[in-house]
C-alpha cells in the first residue's frame, strides 16, 4: 500500500536524547508514546544528514562523496539526521476526568520548551472583596504566586493572575482586576512560564516523536521547543509548535501504521465569550516590587490577535554521543503578541514614547471544570505606536498593538516565588 495516513506521537525524555545505557544511541525503548490529534499537513518525513564535504584534489571533473558526520555500530556507519518536528493542534483542554497535564500531550509540547506549575488549589468558593482581591476557604501557597486563576462573570470567562497568596491579611491579591466582585467560583490554572532571574533557561524536558504509517516509521530524539505560534482559526486558539531535534531516523521495516489520536475531553479555546485586558496602570517592571500588583483592568475591543514565542537554542556541544550534543540550552526568548483594536483606545495613546509597560491578558472561553485558556504578558511593552491607525481598509479605523515581554517584578512573597511562575515574564495556562 503506498497512502499517506499518518500520526504523530510523542514522549517525554528521562535524559536528553534517550540513550541506550548498552549501546550509546538513541532508543525508543521505555518510552511511553501518546499519539496527538494533530493536523495531518505538517506531519512530514523530516532532517537532513549531517555531512562532512569532500573537496579532495581531483583529476578530473567529478565530485567525491560527502563524508558523514555519525558514528560506528558493528563496523557500521549508523544512519543520523537532523532537522526541525513541526505540528499543529488546537488547544483543546483536559477536561473534568484528570487534574494535570503530566502524561498529556499538551503538557509535554509546551514542557519541552518552558516550565510549569500546577496550583495547589484547584478550585475554591471565595467571596469576592473587589476585583483585585478575595477572601479564599482555601488559601493559595506561596509557590502559587504567577499562576493564573479564571472565574465566570455575567456569563464570560475572566482572568487574572496572583501576586500575592495572603495579602498580609489573609487575603489573595490578584492582578490585572477582574470586572468585579461578584465571583464565588475561583479555579487555578495550570500555568506554563518563562522562567526568570536564577531560572532563566530551565524547562521541563525534552521530548521524542515518532512519525508513523503504513509502511514508514521516523523517529526524532532530544526535540526542544523552537517556537511556537498561536492564531485564530474561526475563532479556534491554533498553536504551531516547531521543535529541534538532535537525531532523527528512520525504522521503515518496523512500521505498524498510524495510531489512532488520544482526544481531551475539554473544550476548544475560543476567542467568545471573554477579554482582551490591559492593566490600568504600569506594573512594577525594572524595579522590584514592595507590595503585590493589584491594578486596574482596561477590556479593549480586540477582534484579533496573534502570538509568536521563539527560543534561541543554544547546544551544548560534545563528542560523547551521536547527539553531538549533551542538551540545548534556552539562550534567550522572544514574546510578541499582536493585538488588532476594532474601536480605537485613547488610553495608550502615550505608551509608546512616554516607555509604558502594561499586563497584557488574553482569556478565551469557555471557563469551568478542565476548561479556559488564557496567555499573559505581565509586563508588556509596545513596539510601535498605537496613533498610527490602521486606515488600510474601506470600513473602519482600526487599532494594531505589538507588544513584546519587558522585565517583571510585581509579584510578592518570599525568595521561592522565582523558582516558580512568580515574576516570570511570559505565561501560558489551561484549565485542569
Amino acid at each position: 500500500m503506498a497512502v499517506t495516513h499518518r500520526s504523530l506521537s510523542i514522549a517525554v525524555e528521562s535524559s536528553f536524547g534517550s540513550l541506550s545505557a548498552t549501546t550509546g544511541l538513541p532508543s525508543a525503548s521505555g518510552l511511553t508514546y501518546t499519539s496527538i490529534p494533530c493536523e495531518r499537513d505538517p506531519i512530514v518525513i523530516a532532517g537532513e544528514p549531517v555531512v562532512s564535504e569532500r573537496n579532495d584534489a581531483r583529476d578530473g571533473s567529478y565530485f567525491v562523496p560527502s563524508e558523514p558526520d555519525t558514528v560506528y555500530s558493528s563496523g557500521s556507519r549508523v544512519r543520523r539526521r537532523t532537522g526541525q518536528i513541526v505540528c499543529r493542534v488546537d488547544l483543546t483542554t483536559i477536561g473534568s476526568a484528570a487534574d494535570n497535564y503530566t502524561t498529556n500531550y499538551l503538557g509535554l509540547l509546551l514542557g519541552a520548551g518552558l516550565k510549569t506549575k500546577l496550583p495547589s488549589v484547584i478550585i475554591d468558593t471565595v467571596t469576592g472583596v473587589s476585583g483585585n482581591d478575595y477572601t479564599p476557604n482555601r488559601a493559595p501557597a506561596v509557590a502559587d504566586i504567577g499562576t493564573l486563576i479564571s472565574t465566570t462573570i455575567a456569563g464570560r470567562a475572566e482572568y487574572s493572575a496572583i501576586t500575592d497568596n495572603d495579602g498580609g491579611t489573609g487575603n489573595t491579591i490578584c492582578s490585572p482586576a477582574f470586572s468585579g466582585n461578584s465571583y464565588t467560583a475561583l479555579r487555578g490554572l495550570q500555568t506554563w512560564y518563562t522562567p526568570s532571574r536564577t531560572q532563566t533557561g530551565n524547562f521541563e524536558s525534552s521530548v521524542a516523536f515518532i512519525i508513523e504509517g503504513v509502511n514508514f516509521k521516523t523517529l526524532a530524539f532530544g526535540c526542544v521547543l523552537e517556537s511556537l505560534s498561536i492564531s485564530l482559526d474561526n475563532g479556534r486558539l491554533m498553536a504551531d509548535f516547531t521543535y529541534q531535534s538532535a537525531y532523527i531516523t528512520d525504522d521503515h521495516a518496523n512500521a505498524s501504521g498510524p495510531t489512532e489520536p488520544s482526544y481531551n475531553t475539554g473544550a476548544a479555546p475560543l476567542f467568545r465569550g471573554s477579554y482582551v485586558v490591559l492593566s490600568s496602570a504600569s506594573p512594577s517592571s525594572l524595579s522590584n516590587a514592595s507590595s503585590p500588583d493589584a491594578l486596574g483592568r482596561i477590556a479593549l475591543d480586540c477582534e484579533d490577535f496573534s502570538l509568536t514565542y521563539t527560543n534561541t537554542l543554544t547546544p551544548l556541544g560534545h563528542s560523547n554521543s551521536i547527539l553531538a550534543m549533551s542538551g540545548m540550552e534556552i539562550s534567550d526568548v522572544a514574546v510578541e503578541l499582536s493585538l488588532t483594536i476594532s474601536t480605537v483606545n485613547t488610553a495608550i495613546k502615550d505608551d509608546f514614547f512616554n516607555r509604558t509597560v502594561r499586563q497584557v491578558l488574553v482569556g478565551t472561553g469557555p471557563q469551568g471544570d478542565g476548561q479556559g485558556c488564557a496567555i499573559m504578558l505581565p509586563a508588556a511593552m509596545l513596539t510601535n505606536d498605537p496613533n498610527v491607525y490602521d486606515i488600510s481598509g474601506n470600513d473602519i479605523v482600526r487599532q494594531n498593538l505589538t507588544y513584546q515581554q519587558s522585565r517583571y517584578a510585581g509579584d510578592f512573597g518570599t525568595s521561592s516565588y522565582e523558582d516558580n511562575a512568580g515574576n516570570s515574564p511570559f505565561r501560558i495556562a489551561l484549565g485542569v
